[in-house]
């Protein structure tokens, strides 16, 4: 049983994986949020280094894992795709579809998400190439918006409305 302080837990995943975008503040949001149970050691919060590891596959939906998951922004894991897999032709915009459609787990801080690596390679990139992407953007979801609520207001009208021009 190894319980590390939180300081601790970031560098042991920074020693295992560089490129880690963990570090204290999301691992005590987290904390905060309950998704990752925790104790106490006089006033620092101590963290169990399996049930760390098991919390953060059971956030990013990776069920009966044990493997540490490598953490990434969505705009780094991209950038790491072109770099590692260029021929995979997976993009910042495919990868932000994927999470608003929840195809892939994702850990939410802030107004930053956050995907592992290894939804982009065998067994779990299955779920990023089958399928269509059925997320709108927040445009066109307001225009639609917008457009409904018009039609809904002209249609229930039985007068025709009169349109005036003020000029300046």
């Amino acid at each position: 049983m190894k319980v590390l302080t939180l300081p601790q837990a970031v560098e042991e995943i920074r020693r295992l994986d560089p490129g880690s975008a963990v570090n204290v503040t999301m691992l005590d949001r987290l904390i905060k949020d309950k998704h990752i149970p925790c104790g106490s050691r006089g006033v620092r919060t101590v963290i169990e280094w399996h049930t760390l590891i098991a919390s953060l596959n059971e956030i990013l939906h990776f069920t009966g894992e044990t493997f540490l998951p490598k953490i990434r922004s969505i705009r780094s894991a991209a950038a790491e795709l072109k770099e590692l897999k260029s021929e995979t032709g997976i993009a910042e915009e495919h990868i932000r579809r994927c999470v608003a459609d929840g195809k892939i787990g994702f850990i939410s801080i802030g107004n930053r998400c956050y995907v592992a690596m290894q939804n982009f390679s065998p067994p779990y990139a299955n779920a990023l190439v089958y399928g269509t992407s059925q997320s709108r953007t927040k445009r066109e979801f307001v225009r639609n918006n917008i457009m409904e609520q018009l039609s809904t207001t002209i249609s229930a009208s039985t007068a025709v409305p009169i349109v005036r021009r003020k000029r300046v």
